[in-house]
């Protein structure tokens, strides 16, 4: 093949992947809105996971379903030093702060999910754990936990 025919080739291919992504995203986005009707209707159930915390939904198509995890309060991922939730969470910590989080200029979580953050917080703090995680918890500007919804293509199934 050409060099042109190779740059033709890949802005169409280019085209393409962004009109997928952009189809892919609008798909994710009503299947987010249904999986939350559904637990609203007490459809979901809980993780196959029992160390993780959270509840899933199964988005049936015809052949396949794909699982959507509805995640439990979500962590802080980082926090500024020396502000008000540094001192919440050095004291939940119990002066075990660096084993959850490295400072930098400011403070950044150790452990890339939350099952490994909560499974080390009970390790390290024992009773003081929950607490400590409760600290921890992203909430936003009015107090409420966040949370992630994530659709996990990966781990499709088939309909039985």
């Amino acid at each position: 093949m050409s060099v042109r025919a190779d740059v033709d080739r890949g802005v169409e291919i280019i085209a393409k992947m962004f009109e997928l992504k952009d189809e892919l995203k609008s798909i994710e986005t009503r299947l987010e809105r249904a999986g939350l009707e559904a637990g609203n209707r007490g459809e979901h159930e809980d993780l196959k996971d029992k160390e993780r915390e959270g509840k899933q939904w199964l988005a049936k198509g015809s052949a396949v379903a794909v699982p959507m995890v509805f995640t439990a309060d979500k962590l802080i991922g980082s926090f500024t030093a020396n502000g008000a939730l540094h001192q919440t969470i050095r004291l939940a910590a119990n002066g075990h702060l660096t084993e959850f989080f490295k400072p930098v200029s400011k403070y950044e979580i150790l452990f890339d999910d939350g099952k490994k953050f909560r499974a080390k917080a009970l390790e390290v703090l024992a009773e003081r754990a929950p607490a400590f995680i409760t600290a921890c918890v992203a909430r936003d500007k009015a107090g409420i936990p966040k949370s992630d919804i994530k659709i996990l293509w990966g781990q499709i199934e088939e309909i039985k």
